[in-house]
């Protein structure tokens, strides 16, 4: 019999030595700490945007590099003193707790460590006062010690501590309760922390003042002598008023964090000027009320160089529903209408296809079915470069286009956006008034590269070491040419640079404006691409992008070889002697060879179907009949005879 037993006692140690072992070995569950807040923080630090937890508490992940010192002595100090020596149970605390409830018969000190409660905040289910869950809780803090390091656990803790309301963490609550992060703070804020996870609701210092300031005083009389605080220190901060204001958050980038929330953190520190974003917020509300639904706005301001983001909104509301405002424009394909000429001009000067004084005979212009025209529907014979570019000319932008090659010049800029060439449409030539879709992001970061070549160039919405570049689309000689023929001095005097762009019916107004170290975007337009009478980027658009301006202080762009605007550029030019004498525009010449005559100006550069010929000669052969396009260039002056070539048999 007394073997039985002796043989029964030891397998059932056994057997919860191995169950004991198994627990401990199995890495802890995280509980409530697996569900975190989804924050959006500015440069500064500042709370931008805010999505709760499912069960509605504002919950952030602590960083033990981004708390006080003071904080975590405190709390050591105050409790749990043996935080460091023990490993989760402090058996000392136990036998203390013990020896006073026998004496005494109650319960005078408790003998919860630190590992304890955050078992507890990690699983409310071990919450409830029973011995059974006493023990649970036990088990637990060892099995958290055996596998995290007293600083997880600490981190564990400052994520969960409850701190009034649905506050709960340490970055949470000192962002609610002092307007700050938890590096930096006074004995008196750090007190108030220790003492308010114990009774969050009622020494909440909002609510109940007088029993936050005992708490915090309580703290500062039992740790006084723990941490080496001076008497005359410890009077003057037990009669320190709690330096306290609540702050709720409010959420300014609605956009932003569902762009930014497809990343798996939960905490994202990103470049925005919280001052600029609730600007830009403000401005966009108000510019959209003279213009009826469904018409809606958004707006980016980027810095040159760097491409750090400053402020981002995706339309003027995030919740009103008739613009269908929950929609990110920022990020949806739409017609840019003209703002891409610069970059197509820009890459014609880069290949010596054009000069800055380049002259072009704005005209009829038909390619097949394709007949193009000025949004005026007028046409102003020769005009210069600059003088096409500032006024949107259409048929000049086409003439460039044809120059460069639409096929390599619409495959380079898809390379360059990152958008798949495999696409079922090509835009054509109507790439240079609007047929090539891209979104505001896309078209930003092109005016990033023209305006600064050999910088970053890509949108950059958080702060990191890589400053690698992206592959250049123009070369910096080219960068200050275009710049400098966009540049106009508006009534004031002050120069600006910018390209307005308007789609066909006028369902997308837009405008990118540069200035000194930022670039500015606007859009405005209908959801559904809905045709409009209204909105053209010169009247809707570009005055925003003058209010974004003004109220966040840009200053006007500096222009390279300034004087070179006083100089003449914008003079009309003077005409131009005839380059081709044959053949003439529009002529019909049949041939047994797939030869062409030419008879002009042999000094000029003379272009064949946008290819450049190497000389001047009197007789040239054909790649094909049918259509042929053949261009003379001489200074400013330039000069296009378009003839259809017949093959005789």
């Amino acid at each position: 019999m007394r073997k039985t037993f002796f043989i029964t006692a030891f397998m059932t140690i056994t057997g919860i030595f191995l169950l004991g072992t198994l627990f401990l070995a199995k890495k802890p569950e995280l509980g409530r700490l697996a569900e975190l807040s989804k924050v959006i923080r500015s440069e500064s630090g500042e709370v931008i945007n805010l999505r709760l937890t499912a069960s509605g508490h504002w919950r952030e992940p602590a960083d033990i590099n981004r708390i006080d010192p003071l904080l975590v002595n405190m709390l050591v100090a105050y409790e749990d003193q043996r935080f460091w020596q023990h490993h989760g149970v402090d058996p000392y605390a136990i036998l203390r707790a013990s020896l006073s409830y026998v004496k005494s018969g109650r319960i005078k000190s408790g003998a919860s460590t630190l590992t304890m409660q955050t078992a507890r905040l990690m699983h409310p289910n071990l919450r409830q006062r029973s011995i059974s869950n006493k023990i649970k809780q036990m088990w637990f803090a060892i099995r958290l010690d055996a596998h995290w390091s007293k600083n997880e656990i600490l981190e564990a803790y400052f994520t969960l501590a409850p701190f009034g309301g649905n506050i709960e963490g340490v970055e949470a609550a000192t962002q609610a309760w002092y307007q700050k992060p938890p590096k930096e703070l006074t004995y008196t804020e750090a007190a108030l922390l220790v003492a308010l996870p114990q009774s969050p609701e009622r020494r909440r210092p909002d609510l109940f003042p007088d029993a936050a300031f005992q708490a915090k005083t309580k703290v500062l009389e039992t740790i006084s002598s723990r941490i080496n605080l001076e008497e005359k220190k410890l009077e003057e901060l037990k009669k320190e008023p709690l330096p306290v204001r609540l702050s709720r958050t409010k959420s300014i980038a609605l956009h932003l964090a569902d762009r930014l929330n497809r990343e798996p953190s939960t905490v994202s520190q990103t470049s925005i000027n919280s001052a600029w974003q609730k600007e830009l917020v403000e401005i966009l509300e108000s510019s959209i009320q003279q213009y009826k639904a469904p018409v809606n706005i958004a707006s980016l301001v980027v810095e040159r160089k760097t491409g750090f983001v400053k402020a981002y909104a995706g339309s003027s509301s995030y919740t009103n529903q008739e613009r269908k405002g929950s929609i990110n424009y920022l990020t949806t394909q739409r017609s840019p209408g003209s703002t891409l000429k610069p970059i197509i001009y820009a890459k014609a000067l880069e290949r010596n296809l054009i000069a800055e004084g380049h002259i072009f005979y704005d005209t009829q212009l038909q390619r097949g079915d394709y007949t193009p025209s000025n949004f005026d529907k007028s046409f102003s014979g020769q005009v210069t470069l600059k003088e096409a570019l500032s006024r949107s000319l259409n048929i000049p932008a086409i003439e460039t286009l044809e120059l460069l090659g639409t096929d390599s010049f619409e495959n380079k800029l898809r390379t360059f956006i990152a958008q798949d060439i495999g696409q079922t449409y090509e835009a054509g030539l109507t790439l240079a008034v609007g047929g090539f879709y891209l979104n505001a992001e896309d078209l930003i970061e092109l005016y990033l590269e023209m305006a600064d070549p050999g910088h970053n160039s890509k949108l950059k919405f958080k702060f990191d070491k890589n400053n690698s570049t992206s592959s250049h689309l123009i070369n910096s000689d080219t960068s200050e040419q275009i710049v400098r023929l966009m540049s106009q001095r508006n009534n004031n005097g002050d120069l600006e640079v910018f390209k307005t762009g308007t789609s066909h019916n006028q369902q997308d107004a837009w405008v990118v404006n540069i200035f000194k170290d930022h670039i500015v975007l606007v859009w405005l337009g209908t959801p559904d691409n809905e045709p409009t009478t209204m909105l053209t980027g010169r009247s809707a658009a570009y005055p925003i992008s003058k209010d974004i301006k003004l109220s966040l202080g840009l200053k006007s762009p500096e222009i390279k070889n300034d004087y070179k605007i006083a100089q003449g550029l914008e003079e009309r030019p003077k005409k131009c002697t005839k380059l081709i004498q044959y053949p003439e525009d529009g002529e019909w010449v049949r041939s047994e060879k797939l030869t062409l005559s030419l008879a002009g100006d042999s000094s000029a550069d003379w272009y064949l179907n946008g290819v450049k010929l190497a000389a001047y000669k009197k007789h040239i052969p054909l790649d094909h009949a049918g259509v042929n396009k053949l261009t003379a260039v001489s200074g400013k002056c330039r000069e296009t005879s378009e003839i259809f070539f017949e093959k005789l048999n």
